[in-house]
């Protein structure tokens, strides 16, 4: 199955819409993280911190869940279904959240009740994730970039105005929990659709998948958040300080490229080969451009994200900017076997994470460049393998089909 040139004509324009939505959520959560690092004393701000690394692996059940339905709503036409189980998720996760942030309150040393309202934002997200994928699957991209727009103005906008205020962490708990709620009920009028989805009929088969893509997902989050632990612990204080500053150099390059999948994603189920070429390709070309930047301009870079005590990242920050953009590739490969729900890739995704981890403790001296070298290394290798797996797949797929 191949993509005309008027498909990808509109295809590149839902890039351009949705791009704009995902960078509203992208650029409050940035900006509340400089807030609350100017506004919070510094033991607050660890907390804080703790906080966002805790809900970043928890939205891994919201991105299993939009990429679940966006793949379900190709052969539905009513959609509550989806919808009342994306609700029982919510609740599942609230009930988990609770019971999980009593050991962790002992562990990040911060008030249950605090720590609890804060990660249980992540119930609403559940459902604003479903409410995306639906738009995501029907290929309304307005709708999908306004889902996103009020995901960031919930998720963020309160959080930074309730910093300016009242500097004090149970704010941004309140925030947080009850922004993503509102968030969830504009994002309903938004999609317009299935408003009465309460009494829709209950579906029992798709705890699976959303188990499968969660999990596979997972172990890529793992993989990109891998070498901060590391550095963490195999680095100077200092050093790990200034690894997190190019860290945020990576996950720009990791997220900008973001919303080409986000377009493509409902295609790549449909065994369209040309869909996951574009992805690839859209991903590849922001990557390169944003790593030339790295290279060519590095101290705006940095100075741009960390300032100038950082100068230090001024000759290997390039190197940051490669390995977000081949994270980013590697989620697109991902992304693509998850659309034909095949996961059995994310094995060697948990496989690469142990690998690297065992060279940068064992292998190597220990400094911010062989760090980051070990993780280019071992995802290179992955997206090898991955890209390997992939084309075997589509060989045997046209034969497959030719027989037939």
């Amino acid at each position: 199955m191949t993509t005309t040139p008027a498909e990808k004509r509109r295809l590149i324009q839902g890039v351009v819409v949705v791009g704009i939505g995902l960078a509203v959520p992208q650029g409050l959560a940035y900006l509340t993280s400089v807030v609350a690092a100017r506004t919070l004393d510094q033991a607050s701000f660890g907390a804080f911190g703790a906080i966002l690394n805790s809900i970043q692996i928890g939205t891994t059940v919201a991105l299993g869940m939009q990429a679940l339905i966006a793949r379900r709503v190709a052969n539905l036409r009513n959609y509550g279904s989806l919808l009342k189980f994306a609700l029982e998720v919510s609740l599942i996760v609230l009930v988990g959240v609770a019971v999980l942030s009593y050991p962790l309150s002992y562990l990040f040393d911060i008030k249950y009740w605090i720590l609890f309202l804060a990660l249980a934002s992540l119930s609403p997200f559940v459902f604003i994730a479903a409410q995306a994928g639906i738009a995501q699957g029907n290929e309304f991209f307005f709708r999908l970039a306004g889902i996103y727009i009020v995901l960031g103005l919930g998720r963020s906008l309160f959080a930074i105005v309730g910093l300016l205020i009242r500097p004090e962490l149970e704010v941004v708990a309140y925030a947080f929990f009850f922004g993503m709620l509102l968030s969830a009920f504009i994002g309903h009028y938004i999609l317009g659709t299935h408003r009465k989805f309460i009494t829709a009929k209950r579906i029992n088969h798709e705890y699976p998948g959303l188990i499968k893509a969660t999990q596979a997902l997972l172990a890529l989050y793992v993989l990109v958040n891998v070498d901060v632990l590391l550095a963490r612990v195999v680095l100077s204080a200092e050093d790990s300080g200034t690894y997190s500053v190019g860290m945020l150099v990576a996950k720009i390059a990791f997220f900008l490229p973001q919303a080409v999948t986000v377009v493509l994603f409902p295609r790549m189920g449909n065994n369209d080969s040309s869909a996951l070429r574009l992805a690839l390709l859209g991903t590849s070309a922001i990557g390169f451009l944003y790593i030339l930047l790295a290279y060519f301009a590095s101290d705006f870079v940095v100075n741009a994200i960390g300032g100038k005590n950082y100068a230090v990242l001024y000759e290997d920050v390039w190197l940051f900017a490669l390995e977000g953009t081949l994270f980013a590739i590697l989620q697109v490969l991902l992304y693509g076997r998850i659309a034909r729900e095949d996961t059995s890739v994310s094995i060697i995704l948990w496989i690469g994470s142990i690998i690297a981890s065992l060279l940068v403790v064992f292998a190597f001296e220990r400094n911010i460049v062989n760090v980051v070298v070990v993780l280019i290394v071992i995802t290179f290798v992955l997206i090898v393998i991955a890209t390997v797996t992939e084309i075997r797949h589509r060989a045997n797929a046209r034969k497959g089909s030719s027989r037939t």
